[in-house]
């Protein structure tokens, strides 16, 4: 007998909720987006008021795909911080000053339904492994760079959550580039190298050393990724040797997981990734090669994300269409 082909709804809603905004997507089948909506997540107005917002949100994008929330398995809802996915509760949550909230119970009430809760980089990776650059393959590693390192492991369409909710948590491996203290409180995270931080950093730290810099920026600047960017363009020198650094790094933690897991394809995403990856691809290859005996003779199939600020709530639709698709291991 074949394999029995999995019926998926209809409809699915997805929510990505940052310190920031809120955005909330309604996919079909297909995963194709039907509807989308946001709004400001102001946290300084407190933990309630978060939950109205996204009651909100939920109630505008299901009225835009013109779907009703009984149609629907269940609401997924990505967020930053460790989660405890089985209970629905996030652990901490800075960026929004949260800790110890069970999330998915109290906005359940409030909307009268279902909420599938998880780790917005590990639905983002989701999001991609399913409808995005990944799409098809069987195995992916999805690496988020952004103002920090995020990770995410699919495996055959499942995302691996592990027993804590730390599989793929690539950013916090301490690794042999430095003693710089990561914002976890560890030394040497990956993180510290590889991500918006540690690049700002490594070229204040070259432009301190006298290398020539494009930048004006201290130790404590946050510049965009669009203008790390345009400095790369520019030839800036300090630019160049940060940005070469954070690659050769960044090479390392993937050739890591290369050696454990071996997946098929790897996702490069995150604002980073969006605003130079099609100049950093070869940067990582090389470094990949450095690092790894399988990769030195064979190219890594590096994949840049495609579906954007969509990712998360896409991937978190997802999880709601089928909450077996997290494994805890």
């Amino acid at each position: 007998m074949g394999r029995k082909r999995e019926v998926l709804p209809p409809h699915r809603l997805g929510i990505d909720l940052g310190g920031t905004k809120m955005h909330a997507v309604v996919i079909n089948a297909k995963g194709r987006v039907l509807a989308t909506a946001r709004r400001a997540t102001k946290p300084e107005d407190g933990y309630r008021a978060v939950l109205k917002r996204l009651s909100t949100t939920i109630g505008e994008v299901a009225e835009a795909a013109k779907i009703s929330l009984k149609e629907l398995p269940a609401i997924g809802l990505g967020m930053p911080g460790p989660i405890d996915e089985e209970r629905g509760m996030v652990h901490v949550a800075p960026n929004l000053g949260w800790r110890e909230k069970r999330v998915a119970k109290d906005l359940g009430v409030l909307i009268k339904h279902t909420v599938v809760l998880g780790n917005d980089v590990n639905y983002g990776a989701l999001g991609e492994a399913t409808y995005g650059a990944a799409a098809g393959a069987p195995s992916a590693f999805a690496a988020f760079v952004g103002t920090g390192l995020g990770g995410g492991l699919i495996i055959k369409g499942h995302l691996l959550n592990g027993r804590h909710g730390f599989a793929g948590e690539l950013g916090h491996i301490p690794a042999p580039f430095g003693k710089t203290k990561c914002s976890c409180g560890l030394i040497g995270c990956l993180e510290t190298y590889a991500s918006k931080t540690g690049i700002t950093r490594l070229i204040a730290e070259a432009k301190a050393a006298g290398t020539p810099c494009y930048l004006d920026l201290d130790i404590h600047a946050k510049p965009k990724s669009s203008q790390i960017r345009q400095a790369w363009l520019d030839g800036c020198p300090a630019t160049r040797k940060a940005i070469h650094e954070s690659c050769r790094a960044l090479s390392w933690g993937l050739a890591s997981v290369a050696a454990i897991v071996d997946p098929a394809v790897f996702i490069l995403g995150g604002g980073v990734m969006e605003a130079l990856g099609k100049d950093l691809l070869k940067l990582i290859r090389d470094g990949m090669s450095e690092f790894s005996l399988l990769y030195s003779t064979q190219k890594p199939d590096l994949r840049l994300a495609e579906l954007g600020d969509d990712a998360v709530a896409i991937g978190a639709a997802v999880a709601s269409g089928n909450p077996d698709e997290v494994s805890y291991g």
